[in-house]
């Protein structure tokens, strides 16, 4: 048994201890969380002694998380000082990164986005990596470098400076193992296996956390949209590719290597497109925008009428597609329902698998328009197992890129929020060298 795991006379690990003291610091950090508070009232409403709450308020103070703002209503006594969560020292930057570029936001301690902004960048592509330069992929370090330019800048306009930034979260599509801060594939770039938030971390000194760019959506889902108050549930995000974030007891699911959710590459059968990961009969292929795309081009070019037809490919995007499908357009209408449709099959393997209480469909244009996830909902309704879907909540919205990046930020957020026992990311070896929040 290691030193740090003896017993002691009272039969608990000294490990258990400290993990018990931090459930404990974690407890009055959310009780501080809902307001200006006393430390009677952390006392009342934590259920811990007096004595816990006045060492872990000191040490909340010291480390610049939590103010004492004056005094408060005396019940009798002496006037009590109030205690309140210090919004205006602590910051999180949240980066979604996009093939067109960034999109920044700094938010407060509460995730309330302060500023936001549009980093339009032309990724520049590798030049001495023989291997990555083979297969189109983009040079890791001047994208890292750029990355880090502009979490500086927009920290800078935002008037908070890097000074002020407790930590940094970072979305991106692909498979990303949150542990190690490492992208193991994303076909944005063409990486493999390439290190992401140690450099970035390295540079900026904060801590960084990167995360699957669906996965950290639905983190946002969960803190303010329809998620909140909700156990168990599911966000499918539809657009270039479909992916799925999954929420189980309330907390974020990413599975062994962060691969959960995954549901683009799932296979169908009898489909025969080839999908951007090399395979054939992914879900992706035939779900996507660019599957939509792909089946209006592949019927045109077979002399099938539709008022697209005279339309130059580079002119015709799901928003084209779906106008003219509201106006009647039978070929275009074909291509919106297909693709829900087997969207819809895709969430009916994750209800019957997981049985979520809700699905949330998100995407730029959810499907184009109430002809692409009502074909969805059908299919998902007609493809549920013995009712599953009969408590499920069936939610279609559009998402905006300042709602991306927020939940990148909301993924450090989350940390500093989050019983420890429940976390599955540390930061330990991404600290910044003054107080920190998130710790072990």
């Amino acid at each position: 048994m290691a030193r740090d795991e003896q017993l002691s006379a009272h039969g608990i690990r000294r490990g258990d201890r400290r993990l018990m003291a931090e459930m404990n610091r974690n407890l009055v950090f959310n009780v501080l969380r809902t307001g200006a508070i006393s430390r009677a009232d952390v006392v009342r409403t934590s259920g811990l002694s007096p004595a816990t709450v006045s060492a872990i308020v000191s040490e909340l103070i010291e480390s610049g998380l939590v103010n004492e703002i004056g005094q408060g209503k005396s019940r009798g006594g002496r006037p009590p000082l109030v205690l309140r969560i210090n919004d205006e020292r602590n910051y999180a930057v949240g980066v979604k990164i996009m093939g067109r570029g960034l999109f920044i936001v700094v938010t407060d301690i509460r995730a309330e986005v302060i500023y936001s902004e549009m980093v339009e960048l032309d990724w520049a592509p590798v030049t001495d990596d023989r291997t990555l330069r083979a297969r189109g992929a983009h040079d890791p370090v001047s994208v890292l470098d750029r990355i880090c330019l502009a979490i500086e800048e927009a920290a800078d306009r935002a008037g908070v400076g890097m000074g002020k930034v407790v930590g940094i979260g970072i979305g991106l599509s692909g498979l990303i193992e949150p542990r190690t801060g490492t992208c193991r594939h994303t076909p944005l770039f063409g990486w493999t296996d390439v290190q992401v938030a140690a450099p970035i971390a390295k540079r900026l000194d904060r801590p960084v956390l990167v995360e699957n760019d669906c996965n950290a959506l639905t983190v946002a889902e969960q803190w303010f949209g329809r998620g909140r108050g909700v156990d168990n549930f599911v966000v499918v995000a539809f657009g270039e590719g479909v992916g799925a974030g999954i929420v189980i007891d309330g907390n974020l699911y990413r599975g062994a290597d962060g691969a959960a959710g995954e549901i683009g590459h799932v296979p169908v059968p009898g489909a025969t497109s080839q999908c951007g990961c090399g395979r054939v009969g992914c879900l992706e292929a035939v779900s996507s925008e660019g599957a939509v795309l792909a089946y209006v081009e592949e019927a045109i070019s077979q002399g099938e009428k539709s008022s697209l037809s005279g339309t130059r490919p580079s002119n015709r995007t799901i928003e084209v597609v779906r106008v003219a499908a509201d106006e009647g357009d039978a070929m275009a209408t074909a291509a919106l329902r297909r693709a829900g449709h087997m969207l819809g099959l895709g969430i009916a393997a994750l209800v019957n698998l997981l049985n979520p209480r809700l699905v949330i469909l998100f995407g730029q244009g959810a499907l184009a328009g109430p002809l692409g996830w009502e074909a969805a909902f059908a299919s998902l309704r007609e493809h549920c197992f013995a009712g599953t879907d009969r408590n499920m909540d069936f939610f279609v919205g559009s998402v905006d890129d300042v709602a991306w990046a927020r939940g990148a930020a909301c993924v450090v957020l989350s940390q500093l929020f989050s019983s420890p026992a429940h976390r599955s990311i540390e930061l330990t070896q991404f600290r910044p060298k003054r107080a920190v929040l998130l710790s072990t």
